[in-house]
């Protein structure tokens, strides 16, 4: 009895071993080694991009040109992406900040109406009045004719 229990101890281990050992060789396979560079990744980053008139402009305002004259004809795309890049993220930035001068112009707006006596409220109940007035106004027409 014994013997038995020794047996199944030591093939389940065993099994349960060899199954851990060739997991864990999965992760210990060899990488493979980095290939040189060749003329196929030097032909991707040639200047394959036609750069028309508002890419100059970008490409001056980013700092890769410092004018629209020496910008050439064609570029590669790497260069166009990271250009439109940088341009979208200023422009997000500039949107930012002008979002935060029209929210303060609009407090500030709001406190001066306010200390004038003006609130929407009191906008409505004018408007409800004129158009009530001008209802009544419509209907005394009307019956009257």
């Amino acid at each position: 009895m014994a013997s038995q229990l020794i047996n199944t101890i030591t093939r389940r281990s065993s099994l349960l071993y060899s199954g851990f050992y060739r997991s864990a060789r999965a992760f210990c396979t060899p990488t493979e080694t980095p290939q040189p560079r060749t003329s196929d990744t030097k032909s991707q980053s040639k200047a394959t991009h036609k750069v028309d008139a508002l890419e100059r402009k970008m490409l001056v305002w980013t700092g890769k040109y410092k004018n629209a004259d020496e910008v050439p004809g064609h570029v590669s795309q790497d260069v166009m992406e990271r250009t439109r890049n940088k341009i979208r993220i200023r422009v997000a930035n500039i949107m930012m900040v002008l979002t935060a001068l029209a929210c303060v112009a609009m407090v500030w707006s709001g406190k001066n109406a306010a200390s004038r006596g003006e609130s929407v409220q009191k906008m409505n109940l004018d408007w409800h009045k004129e158009y009530n007035e001008k209802s009544l106004a419509e209907a005394k027409a009307k019956s009257n004719n």
